[in-house]
C-alpha cells in the first residue's frame, strides 16, 4: 500500500474501499427548510448502565451564559459582534478581577475591540482593563464580585476573516474564507476556568498553537446573514428570514460556519437529528460522512455514554482540520475535495476521531495544557475502535501504519511546555495514548474496559476531569490495579507547571491618585495595529480609541501621533 502523508489537526493517512459497507439506505439532499430542529433537551441527562438515569450536576467555579449577536458579512469576509457575558460567582471567594482568553487570531489584528461595559443590575461598573502579551484580556473590578452575586460584560468587536486553503492547519484559518466557505472558530474571547481559593487559571507563555479549557456554559448564537447564505452551528433553533438562531446549553464552545452553496442531508439515529450540510459537488462524500457520524454515534453511545442532545450537526469547512465544537463537527474540506471512497481517507478517518471529542472534550472537559494525554488518548483509541467494529480486517493497518509508523516516543504524560511544538504532541501524545488504552484494555478485558468508560465519562460529564479522576475510576472497576502497566507509559518526574498567581491582594482602591505624567505619544510606524500598541503601553486599547477620537480602529495611519493615555 502507498502511504500518503497528510498533516491535520491529527496526522492522517488514506487509503481502501468503503462501498460494501455502506448502508443503502443513504440519506437524500433535502431544500433548506425554514431551519426548525428537534432543539436540545432543557437539562441533559446521561444514562447509566442499570436501570437509573443520572442527572449531572455542574461542579463550576464560575457560571457564565454567553449571548451573541453577530452581523455577518459574507462577502466582506467580517462579522460585527456584540458578546454578552453574564457571570455569576457560585462559590466562596470574592472576585476582584475577570480573565478572559483571547484565541490565536483575536491576538491579531483581525480583532478589532470597540467597546466594554461592565454592568452590575442596571449600573455601570468601572473597571481597568488590559490586554497581556500572552493573550488574556484582564478585568479589573473597582466593585468587586461577591458569592452569589453576577455581572454582565458587554464586549463590541469586529473580526476580519483571513484567506485560507485546504493544506491550512488549525489554528490557521480558524476565522478564515474561501470560495465557498467563511468559517468561525475560537473566535470569541473567553472566561477561563475559576478554582475556588486560587483564582483564574491562566497558564504563562503556552503560545498560539495550543487550546485552553473552558467550563461548560449556555450559549445563544445569532447570525444575522444576507441573502442567500446558509450558517450551521451547535444547536439550531430556527430561521427566521436571513436571521439563524442556535442555542447550546451545558456546552463548552460553539462555532459556526456559512455558505451560500451549502446543500443539506439529515438523517436520524438514536433520538437524534443529524445535519450534514456539504457543497454541491461532494454529495456522495456527504451521504458516506453521514453513514459513518451514525456509526460513531451508535459507537460511542455504547461504549461512552448517550450523547445527550437531540441535534448534531456536520458541516464542509475549508482548511485540512476537522474541529469539535458544542453539538458540531466542523469537517475538513480536503478530506471531502479528496475523497475517493475509501475508510482510510482523510474523510472517513476524522469522522470517529474528531467525533469522540465532543465525549472526550467538549462533555468531559479536561486540561488541555497540563494534561493533554486524556483527551489526545481517547480520541486517537476512539478511531481503532471504529475500525475494530465496522472494518475488522483494518485493525493490523491500524497498528502499523497509524501508530507503528510513526515511532513514537517519550512519557504518555508529558506537559505541552515539555513538547517543542504541536507536532510532536500529534505524533506522540495521540498515538502512546491509544496504545496505553488499548493495554488497559486487553488487561481488564472488554466488558470491564466497556465499564470503565462509561463510569469516567459519568463523573466527568460537564466537569473538567484530572488524573486522578481517572485513575480512581480506574481503580474501581479493576481487581488486580495494573500498576505495570501505568508505570511504563507515565513518568513520576514530570512536574506540572504553577497557575499565573491571581490578582492578590487587590489595589488598593481607597488610596489617593498619584499625579498624571507628562502626555506620551507614539508616532505609528509599519506593522502598528491599536491592538499592538495597546499591549506595548499597557493601556486598554479603547482608552486610546477615544482619546484620539478615531473613527475606524481597523485604519490608523503610519507617521500619524496617538497620544497614549495613562491607564
Amino acid at each position: 500500500m502507498v502511504r500518503k502523508f497528510v498533516w491535520i489537526t491529527y496526522c492522517l493517512l488514506i487509503t481502501y474501499n468503503m462501498s460494501s459497507c455502506v448502508d443503502s439506505n443513504l440519506a437524500t439532499p433535502q431544500p433548506l427548510p425554514t431551519f426548525v430542529s428537534p432543539g436540545i433537551r432543557d437539562k441533559p441527562v446521561l444514562e447509566g448502565d442499570g436501570n437509573s438515569t443520572y442527572q449531572i450536576v455542574s461542579q463550576l467555579g464560575a457560571i457564565t451564559n454567553y449571548t451573541f449577536d453577530v452581523s455577518l458579512d459574507y462577502a466582506g469576509h467580517s462579522a460585527k459582534v456584540i458578546q454578552l457575558v453574564e457571570v455569576v460567582n457560585p462559590g466562596t471567594d470574592v472576585w476582584n478581577e475577570l480573565v478572559f482568553y483571547l484565541p490565536p487570531d483575536l491576538q491579531t489584528d483581525q480583532f478589532v475591540l470597540s467597546e466594554v461595559k461592565i454592568q452590575d443590575g442596571v449600573e455601570a461598573s468601572a473597571t481597568q482593563m488590559q490586554v497581556t502579551p500572552d493573550g488574556f484580556l484582564n478585568f479589573q473590578l473597582s466593585k468587586f464580585i461577591k458569592p452569589k452575586e453576577s455581572r454582565l460584560i458587554t464586549i463590541t468587536y469586529g473580526l476580519e476573516a483571513t484567506q485560507v486553503d485546504l493544506a491550512s492547519l488549525s489554528p490557521v484559518g480558524d476565522i478564515g474564507y474561501s470560495g465557498d466557505v467563511l468559517q468561525f472558530v475560537n473566535w470569541y474571547p473567553q472566561l477561563v476556568p475559576y478554582r475556588d481559593g486560587i483564582g483564574w487559571v491562566r497558564w504563562p507563555d503556552v503560545g498560539v498553537n495550543w487550546p485552553v479549557v473552558t467550563e461548560v456554559s449556555d450559549y445563544k448564537l445569532l447570525v444575522r446573514a444576507t441573502d442567500g447564505v446558509v450558517v450551521a452551528s451547535g444547536g439550531p433553533i430556527e430561521r427566521r428570514g436571513n436571521d439563524w438562531h442556535f442555542q447550546m446549553e451545558n456546552a463548552r464552545s460553539i462555532a459556526f460556519s456559512a455558505s451560500p452553496n451549502y446543500e443539506l442531508k439529515t438523517k436520524t439515529e438514536a433520538g437524534v437529528t443529524i445535519y450534514l450540510f456539504h457543497l454541491p459537488e461532494d454529495s456522495y462524500a456527504g451521504d458516506d460522512v453521514l453513514e459513518a457520524v451514525t456509526r460513531s454515534l451508535v459507537l460511542f453511545n455504547d461504549s461512552y455514554g448517550h450523547y445527550p442532545y437531540r441535534s448534531l450537526v456536520i458541516a464542509q469547512n475549508h482548511y485540512r482540520s476537522s474541529i469539535a465544537s458544542g453539538g458540531l463537527l466542523l469537517h475538513s474540506g480536503q478530506g471531502f475535495d479528496n475523497y475517493s471512497g475509501q475508510p482510510d481517507s482523510l474523510l472517513m478517518v476524522l469522522v470517529p476521531l474528531t467525533l469522540s471529542e465532543l465525549w472526550w472534550g467538549e462533555l468531559v472537559g479536561y486540561d488541555t495544557i497540563t494534561e493533554p494525554w486524556i483527551g489526545a488518548s481517547f480520541a486517537m483509541y476512539s478511531e481503532y475502535l471504529y475500525l475494530e467494529k465496522y472494518y475488522p480486517d483494518m485493525e493490523e493497518w491500524f497498528w502499523s501504519d497509524r501508530i507503528d509508523y510513526w515511532q513514537p516516543d517519550g512519557p504518555l504524560n508529558s506537559t505541552v511546555y515539555d513538547m517543542n511544538n504541536r507536532q510532536e504532541m500529534l505524533q506522540n501524545t495521540y498515538r502512546i495514548g491509544a496504545r496505553f488504552l488499548h493495554e488497559l484494555r486487553n488487561d481488564m478485558g472488554k466488558n470491564k474496559f466497556r465499564s470503565f468508560t462509561r463510569d469516567l465519562f459519568r463523573r466527568g460529564s460537564f466537569r473538567i476531569m484530572d488524573a486522578n479522576a481517572f485513575f480512581e475510576t480506574l481503580r474501581s472497576h479493576t481487581t488486580d490495579y495494573p500498576e505495570e502497566i501505568i508505570t511504563r507509559y507515565f513518568d513520576v518526574n514530570i512536574k506540572m507547571p504553577d497557575i499565573i498567581p491571581a490578582l492578590t491582594p487587590a489595589y488598593n482602591l481607597v488610596q489617593s491618585p498619584t499625579a498624571t505624567p507628562v502626555q506620551r505619544f507614539h508616532e505609528v510606524q509599519t506593522g502598528d495595529t491599536l491592538t499592538s500598541i495597546s499591549i506595548q503601553y499597557e493601556v486598554p486599547m479603547q482608552m486610546i480609541i477615544d482619546r484620539n477620537r478615531i473613527l475606524d480602529p481597523a485604519s490608523i495611519q503610519i507617521g500619524s501621533k496617538l497620544i497614549v493615555p495613562y491607564p
